[in-house]
């Protein structure tokens, strides 16, 4: 049982620590970033018909070899979550399940599946690669930016839901207001609601293809509060993730800090002290070079103190780190 423990932990250290790991780690992980560029690449060349029909076989392999791999490592990693720290330990297959239906997990499951659908139903190969090309998120394992940005999307869907309601919102109203100005000035062009709304989206991202233009006087008037509305209102969450960004960055360095405060409160963290602190910071996405990093930053800036027994005041002391790999 512990040699079976042991195996799934060091399987799990592989697995999740990223380039910031052992070498095993490391090494794996290059590999299936490796692959993941290599898939893409694929199916790149795949979508140009000469080289998809002379390398039909090669494509075919190389495409079963990935799916092997990528199979391998999504069930190795519901193997090992119950390692996670985040896990309930009491209750592997709670904790397995718990991390099937994660973001990350459905990402690695979707990678895979459109291939094994394929024996069952007739997908048509153009859907087929469009599919494949969600393994391109299975990069979000490996780098902690893309992580962040998960995070960060997680957290502000609600906001950024309700930014593009009042998007769809001044879309439809203002391609239906030029709908009733410039249909009868260019019914080709602005024949239905829906023609309009190509138009509304164009003009309001600013991308302004110019295949549809409004002729009539009325028409360009309006058409010039919409554009400047637009510019405000198609940037709003591009604005709000960039604050979400730096307010969560802010967030995560605080919460840290006042974790290796209550640890340094005795000028020494202990192995129960330190666990807590690497569990948090892996939760965190922050390596541990960047931990020893921010430990150290905070005891030069801040050293610790103790209440002397004798006198009763305060004193500084000298932090004594641990070695934190």
């Amino acid at each position: 049982m512990g040699k079976k423990l042991t195996t799934r932990k060091h399987v799990y250290d592989i697995l999740e620590h990223g380039f910031e790991g052992s070498r095993a780690s490391r090494l794996f992980s290059g590999f299936i970033v490796v692959l993941i560029i290599l898939n893409v690449s694929a199916i790149i060349l795949e979508s140009y018909q000469p080289i998809a029909e002379m390398y039909h076989q090669e494509f075919l392999l190389f495409n079963s070899f990935s799916v092997v791999v990528f199979t391998l490592e999504y069930f190795a990693r519901v193997w090992v979550s119950v390692e996670s720290p985040h896990s309930d330990s009491s209750s592997p297959i709670k904790s397995r399940i718990r991390y099937s239906l994660s973001p990350v997990s459905l990402i690695d499951l979707l990678a895979i599946a459109p291939f094994y659908l394929s024996f069952i139903f007739t997908i048509d190969l153009r859907y087929l690669r469009m599919l494949r090309m969600l393994r391109l998120l299975k990069l979000t394992h490996y780098f902690k930016g893309l992580r962040l940005f998960m995070d960060v999307l997680r957290k502000e869907l609600p906001s950024i839901g309700a930014a593009i309601i009042i998007m769809s919102v001044l879309v439809i109203m203002s391609a239906s207001i030029m709908y009733g100005v410039e249909h009868e000035a260019q019914p080709d062009v602005f024949d239905s609601i829906p023609s309009a709304i190509w138009w509304s989206v164009v003009t309001m991202t600013t991308v302004g293809y110019g295949d549809v233009t409004p002729v009539t006087f009325l028409g360009k008037f309006i058409s010039i509060f919409i554009m400047l509305l637009g510019v405000g209102i198609v940037a709003l969450p591009a604005a709000m993730l960039a604050a979400k960004f730096g307010d969560e960055l802010r967030m995560r360095k605080q919460l840290l800090e006042r974790e290796i405060a209550t640890a340094l409160q005795d000028g020494v963290i202990i192995s129960e002290e330190q666990t807590a602190i690497k569990k948090l910071s892996e939760s965190m996405g922050i390596s541990s070079q960047e931990l020893e990093h921010v430990i150290l930053t905070y005891t030069r800036n801040t050293p610790p103190s103790v209440t002397c027994n004798n006198c009763g005041k305060e004193v500084l002391v000298s932090a004594r780190i641990m070695d934190m790999n």
